[in-house]
């Protein structure tokens, strides 16, 4: 298996596909600090500005835009002037929101996982590796799934290094500091995330060897489509089956949302998991590791017995 890796490794290194994916990382992480940063420019003052008092002057006929705070509150004037300093919660929090809640990066992770997995039954690559041999048929399925985890590595890697450069560039600060527990163990929990979606969707297409329908999982499960019509249904269900709410919080969506509060205080935090006293990382590490170990066994158990 560790031969079939080191191959992989070599031909993406060697090859475009690696290299392309690198590159919308780049574009995606500038273009979503670069948004960032304009929210902090005079232009976009004025314009809160110039909506708020609008909103302000509408409100009682319904009209007008409302700027509003995360409770749903209308935000003042002042309140809303704030919104223009260059300042972040925190490092992890920057990385949460720029890479891994909105599913930005588990999506060019998954597609590239699609494609270079597809092409191997594609090209031909994957029945000169597996040549009757039932063994090396079921390393070729693991080495696969290890893969994954090793480009998630990286580029989540790249997308904070991105991120920390892109900010500093922009002049934005960190308002809290973190522990090297809090951060490393947030970046932990969210490259479990990234290698999951990716995961699944090598999972996919190594056991229907379809380019289409792995691009097609990527771009409905990785970027949280999926889940969010899963989340409707089930909120329009809910008051007829309340056991419907404590369902959805064991969903892998819901335990990635888990991570958008970043590292600060996510240690320790229970809000929003499954049980009660259930602390966040132990929920995202229980669904995540489960859902992980669903795919491995799937291509290890269903792969090697399908036809080349």
């Amino acid at each position: 298996m560790f031969n079939l890796l080191k191959s992989d490794i070599y031909r993406l290194v060697h090859g475009k596909m690696l290299w392309v994916g690198l590159a919308l990382t780049v574009l995606f992480v500038v273009g979503a600090a670069g948004m960032v940063w304009f929210a902090t420019t005079p232009q976009f003052a004025q314009m809160v500005a110039e909506q708020t008092e609008h909103g302000q002057q509408n409100a009682t006929a319904g009209a007008g835009v409302r700027l509003t705070d995360e409770s749903g509150a209308n935000l003042t004037p002042e309140e809303a002037n704030t919104l223009n300093e260059k300042e972040l919660p925190s490092r992890t929090k920057a990385y949460a929101q720029m890479l891994v809640t909105g599913g930005g990066l588990a999506m060019i992770v998954s597609l590239m996982t699609a494609l270079f997995v597809a092409s191997d039954f594609e090209t031909g690559f994957a029945k000169s590796v597996f040549v009757g041999r039932g063994r090396r048929r079921a390393a070729y399925y693991l080495e696969k799934l290890v893969l994954c985890g090793v480009l998630s590595a990286v580029f989540l890697l790249a997308g904070m290094v991105l991120t920390d450069g892109a900010f500093a560039l922009a002049g934005f600060e960190y308002r809290a500091s973190e522990t090297l527990g809090e951060y490393w163990g947030w970046v932990a929990l969210a490259w479990l995330a990234v290698t999951m979606y990716a995961m699944a969707t090598g999972a996919t297409v190594l056991l229907t060897r379809s380019k289409a329908v792995g691009i097609v999982f990527a771009l409905a499960v990785a970027t949280g489509t999926l889940a969010s019509v899963i989340m409707t249904a089930t909120s329009a269900f809910a008051p007829a089956f309340p056991v419907l709410d404590d369902a959805v919080k064991w969903l892998p969506a819901s335990s990635v949302a888990l991570l958008g509060s970043g590292g600060v205080g996510l240690l320790s935090s229970t809000e929003g998991t499954a049980l009660a006293g259930l602390a966040v990382p132990a929920q995202v590490a229980l669904v995540l590791g489960a859902a992980i170990a669903v795919c491995v066994a799937l291509a290890a158990a269903v792969g090697p017995r399908k036809d080349v």
